[in-house]
């Protein structure tokens, strides 16, 4: 029976690829508990102006701006264990960068809500992610985006 069992496993992984295992991966990420969300809010007072840049994957981000010499950043991760963020700042700004972890980053989701004062400098770079703006005042430009070029 055990060797039946192995060689119908074997069978589906060969014949299904790496959907078998994303599968079976989702499906266990699925039975750990909740324990693997993760909350927190970090906030750096600024001189302004000041440029925030996030560098982040598979992620929302959301901006507020309010009249304050802090940004603020709260995050909210979703199988947190295959998340890796760091917020640091120095002199020139402020730098969020959220990397997923190879294989258990698969499964993993961060949403960022950041309050920034409304003069600030954004630069995003998303590999995908979202950007919602909130209380846009006054001129907003966005450049296009650069296609890859079909071989």
């Amino acid at each position: 029976m055990v060797k039946i069992t192995r060689w119908l496993f074997n069978s589906v992984l060969r014949l299904s690829g790496r959907a078998a295992v994303d599968t079976a991966l989702g499906a266990a990420v699925e039975a750990v508990p909740k324990l693997s969300q993760q909350s927190f809010i970090q906030v750096f007072n600024v001189t302004l102006p000041v440029t925030v840049y996030v560098r982040a994957s598979h992620c929302r981000v959301t901006i507020r701006r309010e009249a304050t010499r802090q940004v603020t950043l709260q995050a909210d991760m979703y199988r947190a264990f295959g998340v890796e963020l760091v917020a640091e700042q120095d002199d020139a700004g402020v730098y969020i960068v959220a990397r997923r972890k190879p294989v258990v980053g698969r499964v993993s989701r961060a949403d960022f809500t950041i309050t920034v004062p409304p003069d600030s400098h954004l630069v995003f770079h998303l590999t995908p992610g979202d950007v919602v703006l909130h209380s846009i005042d006054g001129l907003l430009e966005l450049p296009p985006t650069p296609q890859p070029e079909n071989s």
